[in-house]
């Protein structure tokens, strides 16, 4: 895409989503309708309107407040600065992010640095802003064997944990995203100033906001699903009763990403939110072989004894066998680690089940046939 086409496109979304009651759920539902802002800015108040959730006065703000020199304004300061600009529907967006709630994917994104992959192995580490050493040093120490590991680790930039495992990345060579909740060219806090430059450098910042989008309150939750959603797993090291790293875990949750909490002492408050987590079952996590037992795929190692005489595969057909080392797994299990949807995946398995590889079993799990097993 040239700059002018990503200008053009950029132009309509941002036209769109600064209209008042236009958020990413009406967003999306309009781009499903109409296939794109262009076809959305020429439709009726009456077209608009058959669109799920578009009453008459949001359909008449599509019509009467468009405010295209604006945003294009914006769009053409954003190709300047040099961000990156992936779109929802286009092959530059990150493909990790589709285990978002549909109506929650961000329609845009902007980032600044090293472009990740789809074969990219994710944990994000989250936390207390106000720490302990020992928290500290746990999520220093987890990131740096993580990076070691070939992981990238995922956080907010917060000061306290999020900081600590960013610098454990970078000082282990490895790669670590930052997702923050204000745009590219505002640093929060101002004291990660030098932090964020070697995140440019070194690693991947992104965002979802505008230029000039100060940090704000209700930022932070919608930073935190964009962590929760990029993370095979999440890690909570330290956490109050209200900390935001428990909505960063409840997200995942949702997203049916797997979770761990470094447990604490029962008297202290930076531990409260962990020890509840694992009692409501998150994994106890005191050491990297904690991640790799619940998710053997980031560790990169085959059981080859289940993998000698397999017929001809693709790469993401032995992907998907090589989850079977440990037994049968469920279908959305499966989705998550191997980052398909259920309808994608579901073909590759019936693909494999034609060539006698898997078979499949009662509760949508799957496992190897005898033959391979």
């Amino acid at each position: 895409m040239t700059n002018n086409e990503c200008k053009e496109k950029l132009t309509g979304i941002i036209a769109l989503l600064r209209l008042s009651g236009i958020g990413r759920g009406r967003y999306h539902s309009l781009i499903k309708a109409f296939g794109s802002t262009e076809h959305i800015f020429k439709a009726s108040i009456k077209q608009l309107e058959e669109v799920p959730k578009i009453s008459h006065s949001v359909a008449s703000e599509i019509q009467n407040n468009l405010k295209l020199d604006e945003a294009k304004t914006i769009a053409a300061k954003i190709i300047d600065l040099g961000w990156n600009v992936h779109f929802h529907n286009n092959d530059s967006f990150p493909k990790q992010l589709f285990s978002i709630t549909a109506h929650e994917i961000p329609p845009v994104l902007f980032s600044i640095g090293r472009e990740i992959s789809f074969d990219d192995k994710l944990i994000g580490i989250v936390g207390a802003r106000h720490a302990t050493e020992q928290g500290k040093q746990f999520a220093y120490s987890l990131a740096t064997s993580l990076a070691n590991a070939g992981v990238t680790v995922v956080s907010g930039m917060a000061e306290g944990i999020d900081s600590t495992a960013h610098k454990g990345t970078l000082d282990a060579k490895g790669h670590t995203i930052a997702v923050w909740g204000s745009s590219l060219d505002i640093v929060y806090p101002p004291s990660n100033k030098a932090l964020a430059e070697l995140l440019k450098k070194e690693g991947t910042v992104f965002s979802e906001y505008l230029p000039g989008t100060s940090p704000m309150k209700n930022h932070f939750p919608q930073r935190n699903r964009i962590i929760a959603g990029f993370s095979d797993g999440i890690v909570v090291v330290e956490a109050g009763q209200k900390s935001g790293a428990l909505i960063t875990a409840e997200v995942g949750l949702s997203y049916q990403k797997q979770l761990f909490a470094m447990p604490g002492f029962p008297g202290s408050k930076m531990s409260i939110g962990t020890n509840q987590l694992i009692k409501n079952g998150a994994r106890l996590i005191t050491s990297i072989q904690d991640i790799f037992d619940e998710l053997p795929l980031l560790k990169g190692e085959i059981a080859a004894k289940q993998f000698v005489s397999l017929p001809e595969m693709t790469d993401i057909e032995k992907k998907i066998i090589h989850l079977f080392a440990d037994g049968p797994k469920q279908v959305d299990n499966i989705s998550r680690e191997v980052r398909l949807s259920v309808p994608e995946l579901m073909e590759f398995l019936l693909a494999l089940e034609l060539k006698g590889i898997v078979k499949e079993l009662s509760g949508k799990r799957f496992t190897l046939s005898e033959e391979y097993a």
